[in-house]
Formats: C-alpha cells, structure tokens, sequence
C-alpha cells in the first residue's frame, strides 16, 4: 500500500495519522508492542516526577513465608499500601485460572495506611477473594503464585550463596505470576468513580500498574528473605542487575477480549494516542545527531531483545525469527544512516523498510521511532481516557445512519456473511466457569447464549432495516420500532466520532484469533516477552526491566523499552 493512501490528515492538527483500515485490523492490532504511552511506562515516568518513595511499614512471615506484609508507596500527595498475605497450599492446589480458590499470595492496594483493625479483617477476606467482604478503601484485589518453573531454584541457589543462571532469569523472566488484577469496584472495593480525580489514578490501570509494580517489589524481597532464613550467612541477595530483569508474569486468556469490543471510545482514545505520537514523530523535519544515534541504538537493542525472546509456539517463534532478520537488515544497510541524516527521516525510514519487513517488526519500529521524543508525545497520556456515552443522539436520522453505515462500515459490507467461515464461531460466558469462551458453531451447544460479537452481521442486517424506513425518520423511532438494532445504531454512533473505536474484522470468522484482541490490550498495559499457548490465551511479562523502587530518583529510570541482559555462557 502506497504511503498516501494508507494516512489520513487529522483536521484538528494535520497530523498525517494512518487510516483506521490500515490500523484496526486483528493481525496488526496483533503485533503490538509497549511504547512509552503504554500505561506501566506512564506510571514510572510519574514516579520519576514526582519523586516516590517506598518503604515496608510491616513484614511477619514465618520460615516458610507464611504471614503478612505492608508496602507503601508515598507519592508527593499521598500514601498507598500494599496488602499482602502470603498463604500456605499444596502443590496440586496452585492453578493459574481465574477461578481458582487458592493462591500462595493475595493482594489488595489500599487507600492510605491501613489501622490493625483493617488488615485483621482483610486477613480473613482478601484470602477468599471474590467470596469476601471488602472495603471502599480498596482499590484493587489480586492474587499470584510462584513460579514453579523458577521459584524454588531461585531460592536454592541464593540461600548457597550464588546469583541464578542469568538464562534462566531470562528465559522465565518473574518469580511469580498473578492470576487476576482487579479494580474499578469489583466485589466491593473502591469504585472508579470515586478515585478518579485522585491524582494519578485519573490515568488508565494506574491503580492495577502499581498493584502489580509492588508485587513485583515484594516478590524480590520475600525471596530475599527466605534465602537468608535457610541459607543464614552464606545466603546472598538477588543482585540488582538480576532483580530488574525479574518482572511479573501474567497469564491471559479470553476474559480480557470482550473490553476491547464493549469499550469503543475507550478503544479509540488508546489508539488514536499511539497513532498521534507516531505521526508526530513521523513530521520532524531534521533530527539532531543524539537523535538519530538514539534511534539506531533502539534498533540495536530491540534486535537484541528480539535473540533472547524465546517462546514455544511455533507461529510466535517464526515471527520472532522475521523480526531479528528484519532489524538485522535495517542495522547493516548504509541506507538507515542516511536516511537519519535527510529531511523528515523518520517518515522516509518507515517508507524505505515498509514493504521489506513483517507487519510485527512494522509495528516494533513504531515503538522504538516514538522513544525518544518525550518532549513532543509523553503530552498525549492526558487523553487516553474518556466517560463512556450513555445515551445516544435520539434525534439523528435514518437518512444519516444509513450514510455513516457505508462510509464508515463499507468493510463489513463487503463480507459476504451467507459463508460457513463467517459463521464459524460464537462468543458465550460459561456459566460453570464465568469466563468468556468461543465456541464453534457446527458442533458446541450454547449458540443460545451468543454475545453479540457478530458486529459485521449486525452492520448488514441493520441496513437491510433501515433502507426500508423513511430517510427523514428519527434514530428514536426506528428503534421503538425495531429495538433488535438498538445496540449496533449505538456503536454506529460511537464510530461516527471514534474512528479507531471498531475492530475491522468478522469476529465470528473462522480466521479471527482472540490472542491478537488480548495483545493489543496488552501492549497498552505495556506487556513484553508475548508467549501465546495457543489462539486463546498468552503469558506475558510486566515490568520487566523498570527500575527497582530504590532507583526511581536516577537519571534515565525512565528508559527500559525493550530490556536485555547479558546471559552466561552455556
């Protein structure tokens, strides 16, 4: 696709930003990657500013970790605690679904410091999670369990006095690995509504980022402390340059895909930041030579990180593959270099490689040209939230739905639905599980049950309605009339304003597969090392390579898009 068809002038700005066709769809939106809008990123660069601190108001653990914990983190206005308990399970207990009922560890982020008579009656309900009674002052509500890959051999080698294998810290990349991060309100806990005018928290998932951001801290410190406990004095701590490359792990499944299908405007705010930074960036006239060495040292990094990026699943593995050969290319052409030095270069270095390298590495690149332009993007953070619309604008007309649906659904038009293989699948909520499942049509029970995720069906037969309806006719008329269409004339509405609200795929074809819904969301949380177990679910790793709570206040804390670690030799 040539360069001019695949960018849009925005009209506030005249900011060349790429057309929702080319962005919005499943295997692009697929191969995202965490910039530093991403909301973990956001959350360090706000420590960073207004000089956090931290510190362990409380810590009873018994030798075998079992016992309770106070983190705090103490911004320029206000104090947030870590709740921790650590239990004890068996082996055959620990599970990393979601519905799991026991963990080695819960957690809760509290409002302020917690009194005695608080924590004594989170002890008895965090452990229960969504079967508890919480309060207000909660803002979040997690669970984790050890790594059983790495936990144990961690710990043996730190109580004899030895730092682990860096390819082992590597390859796991965390010490545990939480199930569930709650917030916004669920089972009790502090609502949204009530929070969000404090602070930070007015941000997307900062609440959650710092929940996970301390279990990462206290995941550090309790292996510590266990190694001292069995090892006494020839035990060691996990040094520093191993401590930052241990993250948090995270496995994800389908329950995270309905959000970004429900949440249009949410959806578009994320994206249209993405897409603003990179047109910005893409408009400087001349960078300045520390600035295209920035970008040339990104390069190199990410082709580094790219060789210790090692997965099982054998289409994630070839992809990986494409983008080490891909950025291996941009780094030994003499052309880069030159390009850096010209006018608009960023532009021009996206257009020279764009139809030489996978979409994967189209889109890792994008992250990288956005990294060093703080100045000029970190701004965009401020709107990537919204309030969500309720009602609808009653008194549009048929006349004006039918024109929006061509212009702005013609994709979905051009489907021919009356395919078995735009039918293939349906979205449902196992009612013995309570998690989001994709069945298939032509051979599950369920298609009763069906979410109404089938947007291009919904897109044809709302037309085939209203075609047949006087064009001067009100939206609040047809839809007394036919309340079947209510629903799609809404995200009709939404995409008229929002144009990157719409994923641009049949989501019920037999090709769509969900774990690209889970990646884009996940690269806003600012997930890294993507490891896909099949088209439904992925682990992932957050923070990985963000500065420990002592380094904060350092120069270039800020910097850890795409963290490597020298590995030993085997």
């Amino acid at each position: 696709m040539h360069l001019k068809n695949s960018i849009q002038l925005n009209a506030s700005n005249s900011l060349p930003m790429r057309l929702p066709s080319k962005v919005m769809r499943l295997n692009r939106l697929g191969s995202f990657h965490q910039t530093r809008l991403s909301f973990n990123r956001q959350l360090i660069n706000e420590m960073y500013k207004k000089k956090w601190t931290f510190n362990i108001s409380e810590w009873n653990f018994n030798e075998e970790g079992v016992g309770n914990a106070v983190i705090k983190a103490i911004t320029d206005i206000n104090v947030f605690s870590l709740i921790v308990f650590c239990h004890s399970i068996k082996d055959e207990e620990r599970s990393d679904r979601v519905i799991a009922e026991k963990w080695d560890m819960t957690f809760s982020l509290f409002d302020g410091e917690p009194t005695e008579d608080e924590i004594s009656y989170m002890s008895k309900n965090l452990k229960i999670q969504e079967l508890g009674r919480h309060l207000n002052k909660q803002l979040t509500l997690s669970r984790a369990n050890k790594s059983v890959r790495i936990f144990a051999t961690v710990l043996e080698c730190l109580s004899n006095g030895k730092q682990p294998d860096h390819n082992l810290i590597n390859d796991i990349g965390y010490l545990i690995r939480t199930t569930a991060v709650y917030g916004n309100g669920k089972f009790g806990i502090g609502d949204y509504s009530e929070i969000q005018n404090k602070s930070f928290l007015k941000k997307p998932f900062q609440a959650e980022m710092l929940t996970v951001y301390l279990i990462r801290y206290f995941s550090i410190e309790i292996i510590n402390y266990l190694a001292k406990i069995k090892g006494g004095s020839k035990a060691v701590k996990l040094n520093n340059t191993l401590s930052r490359h241990i993250g948090v792990g995270n496995a994800t499944g389908l329950g995270m895909a309905p959000f970004i299908i429900n949440h249009q405007e949410l959806l578009h705010k994320w994206i249209n930041a993405r897409e603003k930074a990179i047109a910005k960036v893409i408009s400087l006239k001349k960078l300045k030579p520390s600035e295209q060495l920035k970008i040339i040292t990104l390069i190199k990094q990410a082709h580094e990180y790219s060789l210790q990026w090692k997965v099982d699943n054998k289409i994630q593995m070839k992809r990986i593959n494409e983008i080490r050969l891909n950025l291996k290319k941009i780094i030994k052409n003499k052309d880069t270099n030159l390009i850096l030095k010209d006018t608009y270069p960023l532009k021009k270095l996206i257009k020279y490689n764009e139809k030489k390298i996978s979409i994967e590495t189209q889109e890792l690149l994008n992250s990288i040209l956005i990294e060093p332009f703080s100045k000029i993007v970190d701004d965009l953070v401020d709107d990537m939230n919204c309030e969500e619309t309720i009602t609808l604008p009653i008194n549009t007309s048929i006349h004006n739905i039918i024109k929006i649906i061509k212009l702005k659904y013609s994709w979905a038009l051009r489907l021919d639905l009356t395919k078995d293989s735009e039918n293939f699948f349906f979205w449902y909520t196992s009612e013995t599980k309570s998690e989001p499942r994709l069945g298939n049509r032509f051979v599950d029970e369920g298609v009763e049950k069906e979410l109404p995720f089938d947007i291009p069906h919904q897109i044809q037969k709302c037309l085939k309605i209203l075609i047949t309806l006087p064009k001067e006719m009100s939206v609040s008329e047809a839809i007394i009339n036919h309340p079947e269409i209510r629903l799609i004339i809404r995200r009709i509405l939404i995409k008229e304003n929002y144009p990157y609200s719409e994923i641009q795929d049949n989501l019920i074809g037999s090709l769509t597969k969900p774990k690209d819904m889970l990646r884009c969301k996940l690269s806003f949380f600012g997930a890294s090392k993507y490891d896909p177990k099949s088209n439904l679910w992925t682990r992932i790793t957050l923070f990985q390579g963000a500065p420990l709570p002592h380094q904060i206040n350092k120069k270039r804390s800020c910097d850890w898009l795409f963290p490597i670690l020298k590995l030993d030799e085997k």
